[in-house]
């Protein structure tokens, strides 16, 4: 019974189909996924197998591609596209970050600690970084193969190289060139900003062009050149307070005029250089900054002394031994220092020794010593003139002078046998004790000075009103009555008149005057040259010496800067002795002098002035 049955059963599977899962299923969608797809026709949707959308076009299943790197995450939502797939779908999938685009299979595996391509791992197969080391930390390394790393093996290392001098911060690849000699931005020149370097100039002998102190820059280097300065007084040595006008190489002969040194403290003085002697005369003739170092010379001072106190000196003279000194003023005073050791003594008009006559005491305006016997003869007031012996004076005479306010403003004697001559200010010239009129001129006289043995300068203005031209009249012995009017260059239009004259000699006079006038001439010609004031102003002039030695010219002014002493050379004004309490605050009158180291100088207020003269005195 068994075996038929069995039998029976095999029979009817042999007779009969098995129905598929399908078929069981009906109309139920079948499963599907990304390694089980689905039949013809059909798409993969949501998990099942459906009918296709897209009739007879091929559908395309995509998936959601947030990043739009090209690949979608695995759990991400797919849909069937019957044309081309839009932006933001992906038919890949397999993005292990579909937040980062940089994040897909197949990307570049960096050095960032992040899986870039899906693969399970961090940093497997990455492309690293080479690091180089960075000694002088300035931010590139240096040149060499490096180190590979994703991480920098020290904090000495970076991964920029280009350093050509990794000892040196400041050189680097992005470092400013300067002139150093250096390649500062390692780009393998030297210098390339300045390519004069080396080259040749002319700012110093033999010169080439180098990096200056700076480095940003070049500078001429070579021997130094010279610089010319001015030798007006041809000394050989140039003016310390002028300007170069020139310079040349070493060895090379500076132009005419010029030195190559700046010696000499006044180059209008031979007399003054860095290789003379220092002498008594109130200058600095070394050039050393002193005046009269190491000597017992004195200053030009101003001389007390009861006898000068309060009068009003108008004229001094000067024994040519340098004793008597005789000092004339206003209200008939006069006194006279017979050494250098007594005081002054006075013969003023009133005392028993003095120049009056019957109750007179007249202004003196001018005196002149006799050379030989050092008697005075004095002038001034309404013509009178007198002769004082030292003892007492000789009866004053009175010339009467034809002019209303009249007086003698000079006096001077000359020749042998000796002759005194007195000019006056409304231009009379009177000769002796007779007296004589030698000259009436039309202007006015305010001084007068002999030349050698035979010859007068008398120098003022020509008429007797404003405005005033200058005038200097030449006399001879030969006719002392007909002058020779010389002729002034240079004062066209020019308002004043010529106060004080001095004859070095037939062949060289001065002439001094108002608002810095300044004449110089010779017997030889009746054309006198003008001369410019110093710098600084133009005083009025009111005296004038000229000592023996070196030509200078020592005049006295008033105004321009002040109460002061001039001197003049033959190359141009110089520096001249300065008071030893300051410039005067009263008008200075008269000069008279034997050397540069000795003169006086007298003024208003009792101001009489010795050079030189002691700080005790």
């Amino acid at each position: 019974m068994i075996r038929w049955s069995v039998a029976l059963l095999a029979l009817m599977l042999t007779a009969c189909s098995v129905p598929s899962l399908e078929e069981l299923q009906g109309d139920r969608p079948r499963a599907c996924n990304a390694q089980r797809g689905c039949g013809a026709g059909q798409v993969c949707l949501f998990g099942a197998c459906q009918d296709s959308p897209c009739g007879t076009r091929t559908p395309t299943t995509a998936y959601v591609d947030a990043d739009g790197d090209g690949y979608a995450a695995d759990d991400a939502a797919s849909r069937v596209f019957c044309d081309a797939v839009p932006p933001g779908y992906a038919t890949n999938r397999g993005d292990c970050d579909d937040s980062n685009a940089q994040v897909y299979p197949g990307a570049l595996e960096l050095c960032n600690g992040r899986d870039d391509n899906c693969d399970g791992q961090m940093e497997q197969g990455s492309v690293t970084r080479t690091w180089y080391l960075d000694q002088d930390r300035d931010g590139f390394g240096r040149n060499g193969p490096g180190v590979e790393a994703c991480d920098p093996p020290s904090e000495r290392h970076v991964n920029v190289s280009g350093d050509c001098d990794d000892e040196w911060a400041a050189v680097h690849p992005n470092a400013q060139e300067l002139c150093n000699g250096l390649d500062d931005n390692c780009d393998g020149t030297v210098d390339e900003s300045f390519p004069e370097v080396g080259m040749a100039c002319t700012a110093a002998c033999g010169g080439r062009f180098m990096c200056n102190a700076t480095q940003d820059g070049t500078v001429c280097e070579g021997t130094p050149r010279t610089q010319y300065f001015a030798d007006v007084d041809g000394d050989g040595e140039g003016d310390r307070n002028g300007a170069p006008l020139g310079e040349g190489c070493p060895g090379e002969t500076p132009p005419a005029g010029m030195v190559a040194n700046s010696l000499d403290c006044d180059d209008n003085d031979d007399g003054t250089s860095s290789q003379r002697m220092e002498i008594c005369d109130g200058l600095d003739n070394n050039c050393d900054g002193r005046v009269d170092e190491g000597m017992s010379c004195g200053q030009l001072r101003r001389v007390v002394d009861p006898a000068l106190t309060g009068r009003q000196w108008r004229a001094v003279a000067v024994h040519p031994d340098g004793y008597p000194v005789w000092v004339a003023g206003m209200d008939g005073k006069l006194a006279v220092k017979m050494s250098a050791t007594s005081a002054f003594v006075s013969h003023d008009s009133g005392l028993a020794t003095g120049c009056s006559h019957q109750g007179n005491s007249p202004d003196w305006h001018a005196v002149w010593v006799h050379p030989g016997n050092a008697y005075a003869v004095v002038a001034g007031e309404d013509g009178w003139i007198a002769e004082h012996n030292m003892g007492f004076c000789s009866s004053p005479l009175k010339y009467d002078l034809p002019g209303d306010n009249d007086y003698f403003s000079g006096v001077v004697g000359v020749g042998s046998p000796l002759r005194v001559f007195a000019a006056s200010t409304l231009g009379h010239l009177y000769e002796g004790s007779g007296p004589v009129l030698r000259h009436n001129s039309d202007g006015r006289y305010w001084g007068l000075h002999a030349a050698g043995q035979d010859m007068l300068y008398a120098v003022g203005s020509a008429g007797e009103g404003a405005p005033f031209s200058p005038v200097i009249n030449q006399f001879h012995q030969s006719n002392w009555s007909n002058p020779t009017t010389q002729i002034l260059q240079g004062v066209s239009g020019y308002n004043g008149s010529l106060r004080a004259v001095w004859a070095v000699s037939p062949l060289l006079v001065f002439a001094v005057g108002d608002a810095g006038l300044v004449m110089a001439g010779s017997a030889l010609s009746p054309n006198w040259e003008r001369i410019l004031p110093p710098r600084g102003g133009a005083p009025d002039f009111v005296s004038v010496s000229v000592p023996s030695g070196p030509i200078s010219a020592y005049i006295l002014g008033n105004g321009g800067s002040g109460q002061r002493l001039y001197r003049l050379t033959q190359h141009g004004w110089a520096k001249a002795p300065t008071f030893a309490q300051g410039n005067p605050t009263v008008s200075l009158r008269s000069l008279a002098m034997t050397s540069a180291g000795n003169f006086w100088i007298v003024g208003d207020d009792g101001h009489v002035y010795h050079f030189p003269e002691g700080a005790t005195q």
